[in-house]
């Protein structure tokens, strides 16, 4: 059990379904369709769900257009929560969650971006049930921020008071019980990668956090 909210994203292969299942993460995030890096088809996301057990099914859509077929589109595949980025229109949100589908807005964050800046892409979806703060994506770490860059810690906390988020970021060996303490954090994202070889890939980037993460 996990002291706090986890999510996975890109989730491609069995070995990553399996490890993150195996910690009881909340939410499985797979990537699908045209709109994101390496998409599965349904089919194969389809026969990886059925070896897991517990968490969310998330479709990882990334940025799209039509929120109306999106929606349609989970339906039809038993699948109530979609992962798209902070880039897609207002509207596409707005359509999904009038559906029924729960919506998680990816906001990915470079190291030229303003708190303004990511405060403007959280704003863009406010029905969002969770915004993902990807620090990852611009290379930002833990530290970063500690020392300021691209902005500090009172404006990465003013922005996890605006609406429930999910920090994806390296923690630099920091405890992430007593970040998630001292901080208004409403969990973690991590993503997935490729396998080593078929079955077989290394998890040593991210056992720290699990095992930090782990309620006894």
């Amino acid at each position: 059990m996990l002291a706090t909210k986890v999510l996975a994203s890109g989730i491609t292969h069995l070995t990553d379904a399996r490890y993150f299942a195996a910690w009881e993460v909340d939410f499985l995030a797979f990537p699908i369709g045209e709109g994101v890096a390496e998409g599965i088809s349904w089919d194969y996301l389809n026969a990886l769900r059925e070896w897991v057990e517990g968490p969310t099914i998330v479709a990882e859509l990334g940025e799209i257009e039509d929120g109306t077929a999106a929606a349609a589109l989970l339906q039809q595949q038993n699948i109530s929560t979609a992962l798209i980025t902070s880039a897609s229109p207002a509207s596409a949100p707005e359509k999904l969650t009038a559906a029924g589908i729960d919506v998680i807005n990816h906001v990915p964050v470079s190291g030229h971006q303003s708190s303004e800046d990511v405060a403007e892409a959280i704003a863009n979806h406010p029905k969002a049930a969770l915004v993902i703060l990807d620090f990852e994506h611009g290379g930002i770490t833990w530290n970063d921020l500690v020392a300021g860059h691209p902005f500090g810690l009172p404006e990465l906390d003013a922005l996890l008071r605006s609406h429930p988020c999910l920090l994806q970021i390296s923690l630099d060996g920091n405890d992430p019980i007593a970040l998630k303490d001292t901080h208004p954090v409403s969990g973690f994202a991590v993503r997935g990668s490729s396998e080593e070889k078929v079955g077989y890939k290394s998890f040593d980037d991210l056992d720290d956090l699990f095992e930090g993460l782990e309620v006894f």
